[in-house]
């Protein structure tokens, strides 16, 4: 190959010696000691619309003629799609843009690369990373890969109605086609991110959830009775879809609060309640729909955003999104609830046979000796069980009210609480959500 492709130099220099200069130095840069084989559509283009203006001349002449440099050499090798990006329209245009301002010109850059289709797309299952690890790295040049070639076969065509799900279709079935060892892409790019978010040296507490590696890489499905222990949520949504009336300083009008109590049967003190402050389970659920951006305020009315119509229509992707609210926070907070959920999640695992213990520590107790040993502290002090405890508080409502525990109130001292199956597959979900989140950092 290094024989052809001297001789594809040589018969350039022939007829352009500048030419064969440049579109050297281009396809040095662009594979960077790599065969020529390994050459991708994502990685001309990248270095057309991207590399090439950053770290070439700051001429927008030169950056031109490299890349038309670049494309007579892809011709005179065969390579005659990969040359057609070098001189097309599409790429000068970029190129000038990169001369009006660095932001203009990026900006068009992303845009041509969505549209070109060898892009991976985000997929429910996997949201690509900016700070990508090695088996993340492998699986999205594989991934652009194949879908280079579903293109170049027509199995894809870019700009017509509905390429964008057939480009899906594409990367799903790529990422999740097992191997001979019966694991997938998906599998590997999981995997790495949860052994990575578990080996977080600034989430020592996280050393604790060593046990759960394969139910973390793996997640949980969503159970049949998922619809079942959302009624609360949809009831609510169901509400909000209305517009459900505030009073002046923002709780949820008292008529509407007694409705919920009786409809569910859920005890208050006083009762009946006389505002949502009374009631912890629609304290939770009010700050669950707002957490996932699901509701907002209109005037002195509560209504449903477009992401809450979407949830409110498609229980398996409401039940994600509670899932994952439960852990959108961070510091203290996230740290304190995801050793509740560990807790939860190991005490579920030995709640059978000889390892099952009639009495066990209290949870918000056993999770303050977790963070204490992980080094959370305030000023010098380690953390109190009611400090655990108040920042526990809303979670531990939330997962009495969806019916995800049973063993009494989970902050009320000692007692055998148990996940739920519902609550198994629930708690699973947040913790694998949280773990194969795409890190901002390696």
């Amino acid at each position: 190959m290094q024989e052809t492709v001297a001789s594809a130099l040589a018969q350039l220099a022939r007829a352009d010696s500048r030419a064969a200069q440049v579109a050297e130095t281009a396809l040095s840069t662009l594979t960077d000691g790599r065969n020529l084989e390994a050459l991708t559509q994502h990685a001309v283009q990248e270095f057309c619309w991207y590399v090439l203006p950053v770290r070439f001349s700051t001429d927008s002449a030169e950056r031109l003629f490299a890349a038309r440099s670049l494309g007579r050499l892809f011709a005179l090798l065969g390579l005659d799609r990969y040359a057609a990006i070098c001189t097309s329209t599409r790429t000068r245009q970029i190129l000038e843009a990169y001369r009006i301002s660095h932001d203009s010109g990026r900006q068009l850059y992303r845009r041509a690369m969505r549209a070109s289709c060898v892009e991976p797309p985000d997929l429910p299952e996997l949201t690509w990373g900016s700070a990508l690890g090695k088996a993340e790295i492998d699986a999205y040049q594989a991934t652009s890969a194949s879908l280079e070639i579903a293109v170049a076969l027509d199995d894809i065509r870019p700009g017509t109605p509905g390429w964008r799900a057939a480009q899906q279709q594409q990367a799903r079935a790529f990422l999740t086609r097992p191997d001979p060892q019966g694991r997938s892409r998906l599998d590997r790019v999981r995997e790495e991110r949860v052994r990575g978010w578990l080996e977080s040296p600034s989430h020592p507490h996280r050393r604790r959830l060593w046990p759960l590696l394969g139910q973390l890489i793996t997640g949980a499905e969503t159970p049949p009775d998922a619809g079942t222990a959302l009624a609360p949520v949809v009831r609510l949504l169901d509400y909000a879809d209305d517009g459900i009336g505030l009073t002046q300083i923002g709780y949820i009008s008292p008529s509407v609060v007694r409705e919920l109590c009786a409809e569910f049967e859920w005890s208050t003190s006083p009762a009946p309640p006389r505002s949502e402050t009374d009631v912890t389970q629609l304290i939770a659920l009010h700050k669950l729909l707002r957490t996932m951006r699901a509701v907002r305020r209109s005037g002195r009315r509560l209504v449903l955003t477009r992401r809450g119509r979407h949830l409110h229509a498609d229980t398996e992707a409401l039940w994600r999104a509670v899932a994952e609210s439960v852990l959108d926070t961070d510091g203290f907070a996230q740290a304190a609830t995801e050793t509740l959920l560990g807790l939860l999640l190991s005490r579920s695992a030995r709640s059978t046979g000889v390892h099952a213990r009639q009495d066990e520590p209290d949870l918000a107790e056993e999770a303050r000796l977790v963070l204490a040993d992980s080094g959370w502290g305030h000023d010098g002090r380690l953390p109190d069980t009611q400090q655990v405890g108040s920042v526990l508080i809303t979670v531990t409502w939330l997962l009495e009210t969806l019916g995800f525990v049973v063993g009494g109130d989970l902050l009320g001292g000692g007692g055998r609480h148990r996940l739920t199956k519902a609550g198994h597959a629930f708690s699973l979900t947040a913790m694998h959500l949280s773990a194969t989140t795409p890190p901002t950092s390696l």
